[in-house]
């Protein structure tokens, strides 16, 4: 594909764990509480880093939007690498322990260029 916006040097942290999920196309998505929103733009290249591997990932960010914790679905659920919404809800829950069912979380569709 051919991506025409600028390259940003803009860096998105990721669990480590999450790195061969993404690098194979398996994780193409990621939800952030509102508060911990990333300043990217659709369109933006960014890199993915994980704290932990040395390695990073270019990925290129293609859709934002927002949800309700409450309105995950299958669909998140998948993009995220998990099988069912009770996986995905049980990790956001981990990561964020005070989270609600109308807290909003910003969604962040993206796949790897490199």
């Amino acid at each position: 594909m051919n991506y025409s916006v600028n390259e940003t040097q803009e860096e998105v942290k990721f669990k480590k764990e999450y790195y061969s999920l993404i690098k194979d196309g398996v994780k193409t998505q990621t939800l952030r509480l509102a508060r911990k929103r990333l300043d990217v733009q659709e369109g933006s290249i960014v890199t993915a880093v994980f704290p932990g591997i040395s390695e990073t990932l270019k990925i290129h960010i293609h859709k934002i939007g927002y949800k309700q914790f409450k309105s995950i679905t299958l669909e998140d659920a998948v993009r995220e690498g998990f099988e069912s919404i009770t996986d995905l809800k049980n990790e956001l829950m981990k990561i964020y322990p005070l989270i609600n069912k109308f807290d909003r979380l910003y969604y962040y569709q993206f796949e790897v260029i490199s």
